[in-house]
């Protein structure tokens, strides 16, 4: 399995295991996107999963997530 440093210890392709945590929105993470949440807004990154650069924040539009 190929790990990319800069992105994370996770090896591409392998599950992910903080679906569940308060401040990753589950659906977005289902659809292969970054899904983390500012706690504080409600908004949402929908940035694809393991993105480089910081969160982009966007609000809560779960009818956006499955559309690609």
């Amino acid at each position: 399995m190929m790990l990319d440093p800069l992105l994370s210890t996770r090896p591409q392709g392998t599950a992910r295991l903080d679906f569940h945590n308060a401040n990753v929105d589950e659906e977005s993470a289902g659809a292969g996107r970054c899904g983390t949440l500012d706690l504080k807004t409600g908004r949402v990154c929908r940035q694809p999963a393991l993105h480089p650069d910081g969160c982009d924040f966007e609000a809560p539009n779960h009818e956006a997530v499955s559309e690609r």
